[in-house]
């Protein structure tokens, strides 16, 4: 089945409670982690920028992101444009994903006038419905792409028709941020994984995909979620030219049926990018995708152990810091000479 795929769902439900006495004891918040509230204060909401969400259902009814819904939406499965929410069984019993609903509303919390399409994946079809999906995106209005989800039905490398699709997608110029995956381990140590790496750098695609790892905080300590995956040591400092960590552990967000809860994994981690990468393209509109991508990974913060920065192949560039990006973003010589990390 289709919906096993989603990354985010691995780690599965998680209870609301005990996930947000975590960030409360911390005394911080994804938000604040990230420097969302800088943001805000520069009256940067999201406004004028529109992102499409690939996944596999959607509430558009739930209050929290009528708003944010485009008119735009499409079923890869049925001409009829319905995103609605699928039900998987679970525990013996039928209920609403709600991966997409949550992804959906990560991106609101941060960019609370962006425009949202969505895009359901429906129907069996193998990568095709990939494909197809991608190249909805392509054709759309959005400037970025979120993909929580594993573009594979095999679990092994992306297929050539996926990867065409992908590239295509950056040659029309989106930024695309895909969820690193959960199994705890290296980018190479997975067919699939390292096939996005490989895709990364090639040079079609222009600087134009992230790659999202996840952040924890627990016991007054930063560190990668345990269930993350990471970049791994990489030739020629390759962990800080596509990857950037989010916060992914017990995350807050809507649920189907006008519900909020908690969720973990990088798929959590990938909509807090998508969401900041729309602050910076609205604070800056003549950026294009390369730029952005290229602010966000250049502004990342390096994450200290005991007064020692902990090293790149577990954070890639760092944990996203919108304030640094901004800022980075405001100096007039920042492209001048190319980008380069």
């Amino acid at each position: 089945m289709l919906h096993r795929l989603v990354y985010g769902l691995a780690i599965g439900i998680l209870c609301v409670s005990a996930g947000y006495k975590m960030w409360k004891e911390s005394g911080v918040s994804p938000q604040v982690v990230m420097e969302v509230p800088y943001a805000h204060e520069q009256h940067l909401d999201g406004s004028g920028v529109t992102v499409a969400v690939i996944d596999e259902g959607f509430d558009t009814l739930h209050t929290s992101l009528i708003p944010q819904f485009s008119s735009y939406r499409y079923n890869t499965g049925n001409k009829t444009r319905d995103v609605s929410e699928s039900f998987v069984f679970e525990n013996g019993t039928y209920q609403f994903d709600s991966h997409g609903t949550h992804v959906s509303g990560i991106i609101a919390s941060l960019a609370p006038k962006v425009t949202i399409i969505p895009i359901k994946l429906n129907g069996f079809g193998g990568d095709q419905v990939f494909v197809k999906a991608l190249q909805i995106a392509a054709s759309s209005p959005a400037h970025i792409v979120n993909i929580s989800m594993r573009l594979s039905f095999t679990g092994r490398e992306v297929s050539p028709n996926v990867r065409q699709a992908l590239i295509d997608l950056a040659e029309a110029g989106k930024l695309i941020v895909i969820s690193a995956g959960n199994e705890s381990q290296p980018l190479l140590h997975s067919a699939y994984t390292a096939s996005l790496l490989e895709l990364a750098h090639d040079p079609r695609i222009k600087g134009r995909m992230l790659l999202a790892g996840a952040s924890s905080y627990k016991n007054g300590i930063e560190t990668l979620a345990d269930f993350s995956n990471y970049p791994g040591h990489l030739p020629f400092g390759g962990e800080q030219s596509h990857f950037i960590t989010a916060p992914g552990d017990h995350i807050r967000s809507t649920l189907a049926g006008n519900l909020f809860g908690e969720k973990s994994g990088t798929s959590m981690a990938a909509p807090m990018v998508v969401g900041a990468a729309s602050l910076i393209k609205q604070a800056f509109p003549s950026l294009n995708a390369e730029e952005v991508a290229f602010l966000l990974l250049a502004s990342a913060r390096r994450v200290s152990l005991d007064g020692k920065d902990l090293p790149y192949f577990q954070f890639g560039a760092g944990v996203l810091n919108l304030k640094k990006a901004i800022e980075l973003g405001k100096n007039s010589l920042t492209f001048k000479d190319g980008l380069s990390l």
